[in-house]
């Protein structure tokens, strides 16, 4: 591999990136090898070599922009690191047993199809036009303004049908949910979520 030539202005202004995030990037670099100083030191000292080869893309980034290419050139070099010493087929197993979902409550399944059902038994039961807003809205994915320009109504009128619909839903599937979901979903509502 040919060895490339750093000019000594970029060599300075690394070095000036180097003594201002050393610290920083050596922090990070200790937390992704769980402690092995040594690998760290490495990490670091490959990270601003990468940083100064390229260093026409890091000299243009804000103090922030540079701090974060310098973490994520970083994580990248532990990551082929795994890779070439085969540990990462080793830890693959752990994390997705770490990070993979629970198998849902089967009795947590068969109270989301009753409340699913009864759902769908409020929305037949409403008057039509309101039901064909709020299938337009949440089943095809209408905005407001859109189902106004469908069924030539207002905006307001559309947006007053998806809040009486929704509340009607809410009031349908309480004795199914949490009573803390609802007063979320009640809380949200009325902030403007």
């Amino acid at each position: 591999m040919k060895r490339r030539r750093i000019p000594k202005q970029t060599a300075d202004q690394v070095a000036e990136l180097f003594d201002r995030e050393e610290a920083m990037l050596m922090r990070f670099a200790s937390v992704l090898t769980a402690g092995d100083v040594a690998q760290a030191a490495d990490l670091v000292q490959g990270t601003f070599m990468a940083a100064a080869l390229d260093w026409d893309t890091v000299e243009d980034r804000d103090t922030g922009g540079q701090r974060a290419w310098l973490r994520r050139t970083c994580r990248n070099k532990w990551i082929d690191d795994l890779r070439r010493s085969g540990r990462l087929e080793h830890l693959l197993p752990h994390l997705a047993r770490r990070y993979e979902r629970p198998a849902p409550d089967p009795a947590d399944t068969a109270i989301a199809r009753v409340a699913l059902e009864q759902c769908w038994k409020t929305i037949a039961a409403m008057p039509p036009v309101r039901r064909e807003i709020a299938l337009l809205h949440w089943h095809q994915g209408y905005s407001s303004s859109e189902i106004a320009v469908l069924l030539q109504i207002q905006p307001s009128g559309v947006r007053k049908h998806i809040s009486c619909a929704r509340r009607a839903l809410q009031l349908s599937v309480a004795p199914y949910l949490d009573q803390q979901l609802i007063d979320t979903a009640d809380g949200a509502k009325e902030a403007g979520i």
